[in-house]
């Protein structure tokens, strides 16, 4: 069975990993995104390392930042070899080095500091999250060709739109009043507002529909509202459910689907603008360090975040990110589906008709002329004979035997 968007999927990872430059870039990214996980648990278990692995977590964004910055300038090669792993360890081993000063350089200078990691890099990777899966959702629509407007299929949609809202107020009682009984803080505070603002994309996005309800566009707009409702229904519960120092596999599940959706959407779109006539080209090492700087720099502010306010204010340790998380979804889904819906209204300019057509009337058809070939006053002369008849040897021996007899 031929699912169209696992196949896309599928192909732009083996884009992605293409060369043995990228692949060894992936390994120190999931190397870095295990210790940064570790290093979490342990500081919140253990207040005491919290400064330890404030270090050791920043060096693989601090790293990634320096080799994106490396591949901006087209020196790729002296960030991983694509021929040998042996030098792309030494390579690896220095900018390691290197990458430890200038995070102490940074941390010291705190305006850099916030502004890289928690400006670019925290918020930048919930933006990434939040257009490729609003872009991922209205694919998968589009993937369905629901080409049918019967009434069953309007009672669906209907049907959906109203569980949105379930699913939502639902999500914010179960956590608060069930799993998490406390007193109002600021993580409460945080999930009420974050579920206003779902609710409110919810009631926009139907609106929508409503006008969109007999175009193709429809679907889309459906099961996006459907996607963002359940996203925004999981950070909910993240927010309020409190911060638990074990392994969240929902969390990590989730975080490593987009890095490898983020990868495949990397792979493609860089496949498909190789052999553009384009003067600025993004080499895959530069989007490639660009992603992981994103992604590991997005890791390591969360986890400083949950060891920070661990111990000034517990109600938002560990739910600061999935906080601003339920608040940039919904705004950049909504840009979304104004994007999506202006581009499915354009219509291609046609060719100016004049407003009026000369008429050519129809001319008889002209009897062919055969054109004889011309014979020359020699050709003329020329009498054409018919071909001899071969002779015999019998005829010639009787020939010359009568001119014999007539000499007697």
């Amino acid at each position: 069975m031929d699912i169209p968007i696992l196949t896309k999927f599928i192909e732009g990872l083996k884009l992605f990993f293409a060369s043995k430059r990228l692949k060894w870039l992936t390994l120190v990214f999931v190397i870095g995104a295990i210790t940064i996980i570790v290093w979490k648990s342990l500081a919140s278990l253990i207040p005491a390392l919290g400064g330890i692995a404030l270090f050791v977590g920043g060096i693989f964004p601090t790293f990634f930042m320096i080799t994106c910055f490396l591949s901006l300038l087209g020196l790729a090669r002296f960030v991983a070899d694509e021929e040998s792993y042996q030098k792309s360890f030494i390579y690896t081993i220095i900018w390691f080095v290197v990458s430890f000063f200038v995070l102490i350089m940074m941390f010291f200078i705190r305006p850099i500091f916030n502004w890289m990691f928690i400006g670019v890099a925290f918020l930048g990777w919930i933006g990434f999250q939040s257009y490729f899966s609003t872009r991922s959702s209205l694919g998968y629509a589009s993937s369905m060709d629901i080409e049918s407007r019967s009434k069953i299929v309007g009672l669906l949609y209907g049907f959906i739109y109203i569980l949105n809202y379930v699913v939502i107020i639902g999500a914010f009682i179960y956590t608060f009043f069930i799993i998490n009984p406390v007193l109002p803080d600021a993580g409460t505070f945080l999930a009420l507002v974050g579920t206003v603002f779902a609710l409110g994309f919810n009631f926009v996005n139907g609106m929508v529909y409503v006008a969109e309800r007999k175009k193709s566009t429809a679907s889309n707009i459906v099961f996006l509202g459907m996607f963002i409702s359940f996203y925004s229904a999981y950070f909910i519960y993240n927010v309020l459910k409190g911060y638990d120092p074990g392994l969240d596999l929902v969390g990590i599940g989730i975080t490593v689907f987009f890095i490898l959706y983020t990868m495949s959407s990397v792979g493609r779109s860089l496949a498909s603008r190789a052999e553009l006539d384009t003067r600025f080209k993004i080499s895959k090492e530069l989007a490639a360090t660009f992603t992981f700087f994103l992604a590991s720099g997005f890791m390591f502010v969360d986890a400083m975040f949950a060891v920070i306010l661990g111990v000034a204010n517990p109600t938002l340790e560990g739910g600061i990110g999935d906080g601003i998380k339920l608040l940039v979804f919904p705004f950049i889904a909504f840009i979304m589906v104004l994007n999506f819906i202006r581009k499915s209204r354009k219509v291609p300019k046609e060719a100016p008709v004049p407003d009026q057509i000369p008429i050519i009337e129809d001319e008889p058809e002209e009897e062919p002329v055969i054109v004889e070939p011309e014979v020359t006053e020699v050709e003329a002369e020329v009498e054409v004979t018919p071909e001899e008849e071969p002779v015999s040897l019998d005829e010639v021996i009787d020939d010359e035997e009568d001119s014999e007899s007539s000499e007697e």
